[in-house]
């Protein structure tokens, strides 16, 4: 005779120690249906329920692909342990959106301690470029155009060509 331990939710409808017969793991949860009556009704058929549980034949995990398989010996040790998960949908929606919201404060405290500072903008009246007002500031992105562009009216550069031409009066 297989011992068979079952945990968990079982223990609200149907007894948990039982003593059967069976070769394989389907067996003993038809076993069970067939004496009681209310594993079936209360959970579902098989395929559907047999995803939430471990079940441990000899202290070893079996696969679910070995359920139908007699590989249930006479002397076989069977407990069937419900897996441990969620309980409320509404508190994994909660707990989500607490963790975004915790993620999104992290990012944002992140970029802003390792965003460098912009130095301090001194506005001056120089007449650098040939009495032309400069008007840009520091670390303003320049504007550069490909192609032919008509640009803006700030002054990026002003350049202005002296050349000397000697005339045939003057000596040099």
């Amino acid at each position: 005779m297989v011992n068979i331990k079952l945990h968990g939710i079982f223990e609200e409808f149907v007894p948990t120690d039982w003593q059967l017969n069976v070769q394989s793991i389907a067996e003993v949860f038809e076993a069970i249906e067939s004496n009681t009556g209310k594993l079936i009704n209360t959970l579902g058929i098989l395929e559907e329920y047999i995803s939430y549980f471990i079940i441990y034949l000899d202290d070893k995990i079996v696969p679910p692909e070995y359920f139908h398989s007699p590989i249930v010996k006479k002397d076989s040790k069977i407990q069937v342990v419900p897996l441990i998960m969620g309980s409320d949908p509404s508190g994994g929606i909660l707990t989500a959106l607490l963790m975004m919201a915790i993620g999104t404060g992290i990012q944002f405290l992140v970029t802003k301690l390792l965003t460098p500072k912009s130095p301090v903008d001194i506005k001056t009246t120089s007449m650098f470029f040939n009495n032309y007002e400069n008007v840009a500031k520091r670390n303003v992105v320049v504007p550069i155009g490909y192609g032919r562009l008509k640009l803006g009216t700030v002054v990026v550069s002003n350049d202005l060509n002296v050349s000397l031409i000697a005339s045939s009066d003057q000596t040099l």
